[in-house]
């Protein structure tokens, strides 16, 4: 079992127990970003976190970071030497001022030494920004969505948050485990997921979010999301050792919010097509 207590002493915040994972949420209230016009507050998309499991015979960390550019050396440098992976670092917006970098990390190894990696990756990105301040995000944007509608479009429950409302969408249908950790399943709480997060007006909202694929997903998915106009943004891994390989896609999209809604749903549906048999391209 996860010693919550010490691994929360040790990053110095807080966590919350899914299932047997810890995860751990440092939202970056500190960066104002914008894109296209729309604040992109923490629960749109800018939240570190850093997820823990207790495997066979140790714990596995997996996590996500976000940074901003003049963070990343200080960032990639604390996670190599402190004896972490860093499996992905990419973008998830275009245009977005000032632009915004993710980077994941993964290790499998006691609880303490993951604990202090993540540690050192947090105070290295705060050594930055106390050099350097920026202007703070904002605490929530004003909407005028109509939540119900999202949810009968996505088929799914949506949270609801500063004004952010956001589907996270797990997927035990297709189960992942890492075969580096002993063969510890990778779950939804640890970052295999596909999501999306929406913000705006009836009329005119913005989407951003992630899809969680198999290798012949992707084409199918990128085809409906450009087929409604939605952008694709970035293209890649964020896990190593993973059976099956998993690709994320990110996106961010404008327009009316049913709409959107719509296309995601639709992109949703052709992952269904696409384990059937279906063709992808």
């Amino acid at each position: 079992m996860l010693d919550q207590q010490a691994l929360e002493a040790t990053i110095g915040i807080g966590g919350t127990v899914i299932g047997d994972v810890l995860k751990l949420s440092a939202p970056r209230a500190d960066l104002r970003v914008t894109v296209d016009g729309f604040e992109i507050i923490p629960f749109m998309g800018l939240t570190s976190w850093a997820a823990f499991r207790k495997g066979p015979r140790q714990t596995t960390l997996m996590g996500d970071i976000v940074l901003l550019e003049d963070e990343v050396g200080a960032a990639v440098s604390a996670a190599i030497e402190a004896g972490l992976y860093v499996t992905a670092l990419h973008n998830h917006f275009l245009r977005d001022q000032p632009s915004v970098m993710f980077m994941h990390i993964e290790a499998t190894a006691d609880e303490a030494t993951l604990g202090r990696g993540v540690r050192r990756i947090l105070e290295a990105i705060s050594a930055v920004r106390h050099a350097h301040p920026v202007a703070p995000a904002l605490k929530e944007v004003a909407s005028d969505l109509d939540n119900k509608r999202l949810e009968d479009v996505v088929g799914a429950t949506g949270e609801l948050k500063d004004g952010v409302f956001k589907f996270t969408l797990g997927r035990p249908d297709v189960p992942v485990i890492c075969s580096r950790c002993g063969g510890l399943e990778i779950n939804s709480a640890m970052g295999y997921n596909t999501w999306a997060a929406f913000q705006g007006t009836r009329e005119r909202a913005a989407v951003c979010g992630d899809f969680a694929m198999l290798e012949l997903e992707v084409a199918p998915v990128i085809r409906e999301l450009r087929a409604g106009g939605i952008e694709v943004v970035a293209v890649h891994n964020h896990m190593f050792f993973e059976e099956p390989r998993v690709v994320f896609l990110h996106y961010w999209g404008v327009g009316k919010a049913a709409d959107l809604a719509a296309v995601f749903r639709r992109a949703l549906d052709t992952q269904k097509y696409a384990q059937t048999g279906g063709r992808c391209c």
